[in-house]
């Protein structure tokens, strides 16, 4: 078995069979744990038998990345789409609260078996979507974003693609923690806001398991010097919903995302921030009031 905590959520994974199993990379390293799971995880390395997909049980179709079905108490999460009669090769199967689930991974015959074709089973965007899901039951929520960790004070500097995150992270990785340049996670917890790593990363591979206290938001823009504009209520909800992970799927989900973004903006300061990417951004940022 193995396990990882990602916000203070445990997944626990077991494997079947014989065969050797591991989140191999390097950046689930940092999040391995010894607690008791909240979320228990059967990886399977056989095709799926288990669960018959139906084309009325589509619940969400992401355009061909994957589907989610949702049939009786289980909830599916098929990567690509499969032609008619074909059996997926990559699928989760859950309960409707995602706490249990088995993960199937097919993986070529015996002959051509090396541990490095193991496909991860929580690798994009499964395990992603499964926190999403996780998150979005009253626990929190997912954003575009770089995540900061300048001694205990929390900045989450929030972009779509090319926006600056990654570059960001490297401007701040000699004077500051880096949590991740491109999935972050918010949760309350004592009465404030956090901010989480994550092990999906996007261009800049150094994260970090810590969480911290989020101090101020950011959403970034490139620009030719550097400056900041103060934005609240609404227009600061838009702007963070519209870098965040919306569980699409999930009506109730849905409701407690747009209700979390509103309470968010509402207590921690916001900004639209254009940046040119050298160091002096820094400073600029501490001292933004």
């Amino acid at each position: 078995m193995v396990a990882i905590k990602v916000a203070n959520i445990v997944f626990a994974l077991s494997c079947d069979g014989t065969r050797p199993f591991l989140l191999r990379e390097q950046s689930y390293r940092d999040f391995y744990c010894s607690e008791s799971p909240d979320v228990s995880l059967d990886v399977s390395f056989k095709v799926i038998s288990d669960f018959t997909f139906h084309e009325e049980d589509i619940v969400f179709d992401s355009g061909g990345l994957w589907r989610l079905y949702r049939a009786d108490s289980k909830v599916a999460i098929v990567l690509g789409v499969p032609l008619p009669g074909e059996i997926p090769c990559h699928v989760g199967v859950f309960d409707r609260d995602f706490k249990q689930g088995k993960i199937y991974s097919c993986i070529p015959e015996p002959r051509e078996f090396s541990e490095n074709s193991l496909a991860n089973p929580l690798g994009y965007p499964l395990g992603e979507i499964l926190m999403i899901s996780l998150l979005a039951q009253g626990r929190g929520l997912m954003v575009h974003a770089c995540g900061i960790d300048d001694n205990g004070r929390g900045y989450l500097f929030a972009g779509n693609s090319a926006h600056g995150k990654s570059t960001m992270a490297r401007l701040w990785e000699d004077s500051a923690l880096i949590l991740n340049d491109d999935r972050i996670v918010l949760r309350r917890h004592d009465h404030r806001f956090w901010i989480y790593g994550t092990p999906w990363h996007g261009n800049y591979s150094t994260v970090s398991s810590k969480g911290t206290p989020l101090e101020k938001i950011f959403f970034l823009q490139h620009a030719e010097s550097n400056s900041a504009n103060r934005k609240d209520g609404a227009s600061a909800a838009s702007m963070l919903l519209s870098r965040c992970f919306p569980p699409l799927w999930d009506t109730e989900g849905m409701s407690f995302t747009l209700d979390f973004c509103t309470q968010l903006v509402d207590e921690v300061p916001c900004y639209k921030l254009g940046f040119i990417p050298d160091r002096n951004v820094m400073d600029f940022v501490r001292c933004e009031k």
